[in-house]
């Protein structure tokens, strides 16, 4: 049967006027799809936008020049077109997906000598446009796991001792136009799973071509306005002993005739502290996993995605 991805107005929770109300919602669409858009964010637009317009400059510049925003050995920084496979970290041998992308994490937004900002020179504008919404989405973030841990009757505050010393990343992509057919299976993103505890995304000019399996078909995630795409990842489905879905999505390519069209998302993959030990809630019935850190599941997972 297809599941839906349902859309979930943040703000009675937020208020606390009907906190059960969302909390009941959300359990239901991470029991059924994994997925879910939110609105009643509080994330103001002004600062969404400008996050947008910050991705397209960086995007807009000369390549040896992004370049210079690499920071190795971290993981962040940039990485050139058509360089990762997020199909692979699936185990599949899929070839290498059709964007670029830019990405900072909590010790790059924490130091600003890290090489993300600029290898020569800082760019200082381009480090507070891209922490503010870092800070954003981290806050964010917060509000939707304490939503995850009432639904599973756990205190409020329950995930905040994984998370305090977090280790999320704030990535921008870009999909440029497509000048050639792809190779066969090639796709803008290729079919994987996210690995943390949840992703929040924003899609410029919208989140056209973000399709979710739904076990019989790919659905397209809805276009909403002033909203986030929600999906839980890989670690908390371990946490709730496969109860949530960690479920596979992809970005599709545009139709024929439509390849002229650029696509830029920000993604924020909320990950639970480096050391933090995953192991499953459920006291009924026994682990399908064995515990793992969220740092060496990190790591796993990026080097699949590596082309060799």
């Amino acid at each position: 049967m297809a599941r839906t991805v349902p859309i979930i107005d943040l703000t009675p929770f937020r208020s606390n006027t009907d906190t059960q109300g969302v909390v009941d919602k959300v359990r239901a669409a991470c029991t059924n799809t994994g997925f879910l858009v939110v609105t009643g964010h509080g994330v103001p637009t002004e600062l969404v936008t400008a996050a947008t317009a910050a991705a397209r400059e960086f995007f807009d510049s000369p390549t040896d020049v992004k370049r210079s925003y690499r920071n190795p050995g971290r993981g962040s920084g940039y990485e050139e077109f058509a360089n990762m496979s997020l199909g692979q970290s699936q185990g599949d041998l899929a070839p290498a997906d059709l964007r670029e992308g830019y990405t900072a994490r909590r010790v790059d937004i924490i130091d600003w000598r890290s090489p993300v900002w600029g290898a020569s020179e800082p760019d200082t504008a381009l480090r507070e446009t891209i922490s503010n919404y870092y800070c954003a989405m981290d806050q964010l973030a917060d509000t939707i796991m304490e939503v995850f841990a009432l639904a599973l009757d756990r205190p409020r505050d329950f995930f905040r001792a994984f998370t305090d010393r977090h280790d999320s990343q704030v990535a921008l992509y870009h999909y440029p136009p497509m000048s050639r057919e792809p190779l066969p299976g090639q796709l803008r993103g290729g079919a994987h799973t996210d690995f943390g505890s949840l992703t929040l995304l924003h899609g410029d000019p919208s989140v056209d071509g973000l399709e979710v399996w739904n076990g019989t078909e790919w659905d397209a995630a809805p276009i909403v306005a002033d909203s986030f795409v929600v999906n839980i990842g890989d670690l908390m489905q371990r946490w709730t002993n496969d109860t949530w879905k960690s479920t596979v999505h992809r970005v599709a390519n545009p139709a024929d005739g439509d390849w002229d069209k650029t696509r830029y998302t920000i993604a924020f993959f909320h990950q639970p502290n480096h050391d933090a030990e995953i192991t499953s809630l459920d006291s009924v019935h026994p682990a399908k996993y064995p515990t793992v850190t969220s740092g060496a599941h990190f790591t796993m997972k990026l080097e699949a995605m590596a082309l060799t």
